[in-house]
């Protein structure tokens, strides 16, 4: 179940990244992000109720921390990526998000097979495969890039580590209060750019169908994302289903791949390969 649902939500992840990316090449990135926010709200409140959701103290606390850590980790990945390069910035983010949640949950008593410390080390290097994109001159970031990138990848590792400390019996309580509190903090960060630039508009409008389906399909990306993620942490170690769910950048690339018809290098498919023999090995384990 972990290794399944853990592929499942690196997939949801990397197509909402995709799609996501398409939107933002129309309208801001953050109004994208805030657009699909609340289509992904609107999901977790449906699923909500059929899956149920108790918001005990405890759940809503859990809640409103991943809540202000995906605020963090969204703001900090823009400001990475657009500071580049894109092909260090991305791996190194995605790693950070896998290691932190594995540190922790081993600290926290967690024991893990041979074969699965071996596969997490063996995914973590594919991630870096996949993510890094070869060429003639490679640039290092600058400090502010690689600051952000950290940042950003201990931002989506706080989301895991909260969402995974709430019980299986709060059902997506935990998810909706976050939603809710990133919808907020990226509301109140559209209005700080608003009131410093007040002749550019307060939030994109979706001008098309086109435009608004990119979103939905984001939103609805993300959401399952978290819930498939939920699903994976609660049916096994928080340290595997974290370190699958960092591979989402091979949805993104496949996806790119299949629509845009950009060319995987070498590297990456060796990162793919790599990914999907440490997923047997640990499915071996």
């Amino acid at each position: 179940m972990t290794i399944i649902f853990g592929l499942l939500s690196a997939f949801s992840y990397g197509y909402a990244d995709f799609v996501g990316a398409l939107a933002a090449k129309r309208i801001r990135a953050v109004a994208a992000t805030t657009y699909s926010f609340s289509v992904g709200l609107l999901i977790a409140l449906v699923l909500s109720v059929f899956v149920g959701a108790d918001y005990s103290a405890q759940t809503i606390q859990a809640g409103i921390y991943a809540g202000i850590c995906s605020a963090i980790a969204i703001s900090c990945l823009y400001a990475a990526l657009a500071l580049g390069p894109i092909s260090i910035v991305s791996p190194l983010t995605a790693v950070v998000s896998a290691v932190i949640p594995v540190i922790f949950d081993v600290v926290a008593g967690q024991e893990l097979s041979s074969f699965a410390v071996v596969a997490v080390i063996l995914i973590l290097i594919a991630v870096v495969l996949v993510g890094f994109v070869p060429g003639d001159k490679v640039q290092l970031p600058s400090l502010p890039a690689f600051v952000y990138s950290i940042g950003a990848g201990l931002g989506f590792s706080g989301i895991f580590v909260f969402l995974d400390s709430t019980g299986s019996d709060s059902g997506l309580a935990a998810l909706v209060v976050m939603r809710v509190v990133g919808l907020v903090l990226l509301i109140a960060g559209l209005l700080v750019l608003w009131l410093r630039q007040p002749k550019k508009p307060f939030i994109e409008s979706l001008t098309d169908w086109k435009l608004a389906g990119l979103v939905i399909l984001a939103g609805m990306g993300d959401v399952l994302g978290n819930v498939t993620f939920l699903i994976a942490t609660r049916s096994g170690a928080l340290a595997i289903a974290a370190v699958l769910t960092a591979l989402y950048p091979v949805g993104t690339i496949l996806l790119a791949r299949v629509f845009l018809k950009e060319r995987i290098a070498l590297s990456q498919g060796a990162g793919i390969v790599l990914a999907l023999g440490a997923c047997a090995l640990l499915a071996a384990g």
